[in-house]
């Protein structure tokens, strides 16, 4: 019978933090470890993630990195550091070899447990994923705005938790803020989705859940893939599958450009229109090729370097 939510659950490691997790899917499926976003958490289930799992015989583990959702921070972490908590959840889950995927600042995430577990990763999707070309907020082709509010969160950590915590309880009173600011830095196309209610809900939802223990974790978040990730592109030696949007206004196309140079084998699936919230709309198509279900990825291309260098020169002219 298949589940109506995930189930949640936590495992200790051997420091003695807490590292929370949720599953969705057959508990016998394709293990395929879920890396989250910069301000969500998996512990509030995708649209539709349950039917989509069961569907492609997944088993879907999400993981709330040190200091979100409930998992325990980890002071001093660096992005590679977070590949052992992924082996002793998978040790625990008895997990001998699975895929695993990131979207936004969860794929330096994801390729830092596919160049740690290399013999254990059967392959690694990286959604709208940051790059190791420049912290975020000092990104080329960034829209102004969104570096400036970057900039004040790096350099000022402290006060933007308590400005964000103190907003916290605002959000879960009128949670259409939040959608509105999502909005505000959303591609053109993407905003009329946004005011789905169920996109709504499950924005509100995810925010909450990570910011279950303050805002903090989630900057913390921040300064760790803001800062050298303890590795390099270069040495991830699974096969790591990009998709990126050329219209994201938050994480750029130049840093899908830069890991498709710098990763030793990677398949790249760029989309002319998207932005950066198509992640969820396309999870079962991009699920489905992660595990190979099928090899066509659909309307998304797999491009040379070259035709996305001529595709954006055609549409700047």
């Amino acid at each position: 019978m298949r589940p109506i939510t995930t189930d949640r659950d936590a495992v200790m490691l051997d420091d003695g933090r807490r590292l929370r997790y949720a599953e969705a899917g057959p508990r016998d499926g394709i293990p395929v470890i879920y890396c989250h976003g910069a301000i969500g958490t998996p512990l509030a289930s995708s649209l539709d993630l349950d039917a989509i799992a069961w569907d492609l015989g997944v088993r879907h583990i999400a993981i709330c990195r040190p200091g979100i959702g409930g998992s325990d921070p980890a002071p001093g972490r660096t992005v590679l550091d977070f590949a052992a908590d992924v082996r002793r959840l998978a040790d625990v889950l008895e997990l001998e070899r699975f895929y695993v995927i990131g979207v936004s600042a969860g794929g330096p995430y994801a390729m830092a447990v596919g160049r740690e577990l290399g013999e254990r990763v059967l392959r690694v999707a990286v959604c709208s994923s940051l790059s190791p070309l420049c912290a975020p907020h000092r990104t080329p082709g960034m829209q102004r705005r969104i570096r400036f509010a970057l900039s004040i969160l790096a350099r000022a950590p402290g006060l933007c938790a308590t400005i964000g915590d103190a907003a916290v309880p605002v959000i879960r009173r009128h949670p259409a803020l939040l959608t509105r600011v999502i909005a505000a830095h959303a591609a053109p196309g993407e905003r009329q989705l946004l005011e789905l209610a169920d996109e709504r809900s499950a924005a509100s939802a995810s925010f909450l859940g990570a910011a279950s223990d303050g805002v903090r974790g989630m900057i913390e978040d921040f300064l760790v893939y803001s800062r050298p990730w303890g590795f390099s592109a270069s040495e991830v030696t699974a096969e790591v599958h990009l998709w990126h949007g050329l219209e994201d206004p938050l994480v750029p196309v130049e840093h899908a450009l830069q890991l498709a140079v710098s990763l030793p084998r990677c398949r790249v699936f760029l989309d002319p229109d998207e932005g950066h919230h198509f992640f969820r709309r396309r999870l079962a198509n991009i699920l489905a090729v992660l595990v190979g279900r099928v090899d066509d990825p659909g309307e998304e291309v797999g491009m040379s370097i070259a035709t996305v260098r001529a595709l954006r020169g055609r549409r700047a002219a």
